[in-house]
């Protein structure tokens, strides 16, 4: 898997799982903070897929552990009914609650992806390395290490090890926009919440409650026109369903989940 994959998975895994999120960048696993108060050991997501509004397929999506800090410590996700498809992901952290390593393994092929986190001495993150190791390997290969700069103790660009730059950020009143290197607009932020991307031909936008948990994503062309909406019902702060909707209000997703607790 490539790190422009990487880096759009990462960004999805929260927002899907648990419909909230802080930035990204932050890796602190801020947004389990509610999973350490209620004592959540695991989280299991029930989907159904309809065709038409009708079912078409049913399967377990989503599989999370949860330590008893809130921290996630592993995920499993699957694409559909076939549960080679798909991948399974292991966390670590350091001292201060934040990422420091993510192993992926990709279950049709047993490939494996990992990146590890580098933070300064004031819990700055300031590098990440994306390596892959193929099946038949014995070592991870580095592809690419990210270098993160800072301005005004938020980060201002992102650029490679050999001084490329990835994307550069600007903020404007309660607003962070982000930009690519060719300064096409790809994030928005408001008070530190993802809100707004852009996905070359399709442009995601996001509602959210006071408290930041994400109410409603919308799914649009480059012309506004919509595609796709998205709901989140949340319960004592969890979230417990998720349901999509196509342009015309017909069904065509549901998410259920379900929690355990340590007792």
């Amino acid at each position: 898997m490539n790190s422009s994959l990487k880096f759009i998975l990462l960004i999805f895994i929260p927002l899907f799982s648990f419909g909230q999120e802080k930035d990204f960048y932050d890796l602190d696993n801020s947004y389990h903070e509610i999973y350490s108060n209620l004592k959540v050991k695991s989280l299991t997501v029930s989907t159904k897929e309809f065709e038409n509004g009708k079912l078409k397929e049913e399967y377990i999506e989503l599989i999370q552990d949860f330590a008893i800090n809130g921290d996630i410590i592993r995920e499993r996700e699957f694409y559909d009914s076939d549960s080679t498809d798909g991948w399974d992901v292991k966390y670590k952290y350091n001292d201060n609650h934040q990422t420091i390593r993510t192993e992926w393994t990709w279950l049709d092929d047993k490939d494996q992806d990992l990146t590890e986190y580098e933070y300064d001495s004031d819990n700055k993150l300031i590098k990440s390395c994306d390596y892959y190791k193929s099946t038949n390997a014995t070592e991870f290969l580095l592809e690419e290490c990210l270098i993160y700069i800072y301005r005004k103790n938020r980060i201002f660009k992102v650029k490679t090890a050999e001084n490329e730059l990835k994307n550069y950020y600007k903020k404007k009143g309660d607003f962070i926009f982000g930009y690519t290197a060719n300064k096409k607009l790809k994030y928005k932020y408001k008070n530190g919440e993802f809100v707004y991307q852009n996905m070359d031909s399709i442009i995601f936008r996001y509602d959210r409650n006071d408290i930041g948990q994400i109410i409603k994503t919308t799914k649009t062309d480059n012309s506004g026109n919509l595609t796709f909406s998205t709901v989140y019902e949340y319960s004592n702060g969890l979230l417990t369903k998720v349901v999509s909707k196509d342009k015309n209000g017909i069904l065509r997703r549901e998410e259920d989940y379900r929690y355990e607790y340590y007792e």
